[in-house]
């Protein structure tokens, strides 16, 4: 029934953008029937806004059961809100799928999303933490837990240990101190390695300030701070890597850690928002509390200096992505949700 919605979200974003891309590329969702509500700031973002508004509630839209809003945080709440009263006034069936976790630490942010979902139909919710902490603010609407899916997943693992004499190291993600790439970097220099090692930075933010920090590095022969490049040319080069680092301070369901544990890369991340539903600690990855970098560094060399148990970690992830995460599995629970608007 996918084919019968209109999905509304940041269709060029790494993020949203991903899952939105992925139900057109994995589930036969037409085109047509995506909306992009974001470009690159607020003002640049009112055409889409405009655009959306003005389909709503001037033009037909033939066959949809319903409208599957995604919503992150800050600017996103206010859009959203706009694009709800218009859904509201003609009397259009709608869902709120909550992907950000930014909205929970400022009141005013929590006050304008609860009125979003007031006017929805049902809320999915990526995580049980999400759940949780909607139920806490005594919201009364239909919550619907569906994680995202894992486009990565390989049908028969082969473990990724193509550097034998080289353990390659990669984080993706904004460059600021709520995704923990200082700490990284930091934990980085002062770890000891029995094998050569390389870390790679990918993402967008204090650029200039990650590369000085980097630069600046006892270890800055070993650090690469490439920065952003499109979704797509990152997936291809994730294969390369032995090991993903996140050391979030905030997350709802990375994405980032999902794409590594469907090829079988062992991660090192926190216990922020749902990330321990996605990594049993020691299991599949390692977890620990934020901004512990003595903690990072051990993690960081345990990992790297025993090659079994990379192997054994990256491939419980695998299993994990492909038993929880799986394309087939998240399309049932999304057709599933859907059934309640036909």
């Amino acid at each position: 029934m996918i084919e019968k919605t209109i999905q509304i979200g940041p269709v060029y974003s790494s993020g949203i953008g991903s899952v939105i891309k992925g139900y057109i590329k994995l589930y036969g969702l037409p085109q047509n029937n995506v909306w992009n509500s974001y470009r690159n700031g607020f003002v640049k973002s009112l055409p889409c806004l405009f655009a959306i508004c003005f389909r709503i509630l001037f033009k037909k839209q033939k066959n949809i059961i319903c409208y599957h809003i995604h919503l992150a945080s800050d600017g996103s709440i206010i859009r959203k809100l706009i694009i709800s009263l218009c859904l509201k006034i003609r009397n259009k069936k709608f869902l709120i799928h909550i992907h950000g976790s930014k909205f929970q630490e400022h009141r005013s942010q929590i006050l304008l999303v609860k009125q979003i979902l007031k006017l929805s139909d049902a809320v999915i919710c990526i995580t049980e933490q999400m759940k949780n902490f909607l139920e806490k603010e005594n919201l009364k609407c239909e919550k619907i837990i569906i994680p995202n899916f894992c486009e990565t997943i390989q049908e028969n693992l082969v473990y990724l240990k193509k550097h034998e004499n080289l353990i390659k190291i990669v984080f993706v993600g904004k460059f600021w101190q709520r995704k923990g790439v200082y700490d990284l970097i930091t934990a980085f220099e002062k770890s000891s390695f029995n094998v050569p090692v390389q870390l790679d930075l990918y993402g967008a933010g204090e650029i200039e300030k990650v590369r000085e920090i980097a630069y600046n590095s006892a270890k800055k022969d070993c650090i690469n701070v490439i920065g952003w490049i499109e979704h797509a040319d990152y997936l291809k080069k994730l294969s390369d890597y032995d090991l993903l680092v996140l050391p979030s301070y905030a997350e709802v369901f990375p994405m980032s850690i999902l794409e590594a544990m469907g090829l079988g890369i062992p991660i090192i991340s926190t216990f922020a928002g749902g990330v321990p539903e996605m990594i049993e600690n020691g299991k599949n990855g390692i977890l620990f509390e934020a901004g512990n970098v003595e903690i990072l560094k051990n993690a960081l060399e345990k990992i790297v200096n025993d090659k079994n148990l990379r192997f054994e970690l990256g491939n419980n992830a695998w299993k994990v992505a492909k038993e929880k995460f799986s394309p087939e599995i998240i399309f049932e629970k999304l057709e599933d949700t859907y059934k309640i608007f036909n």
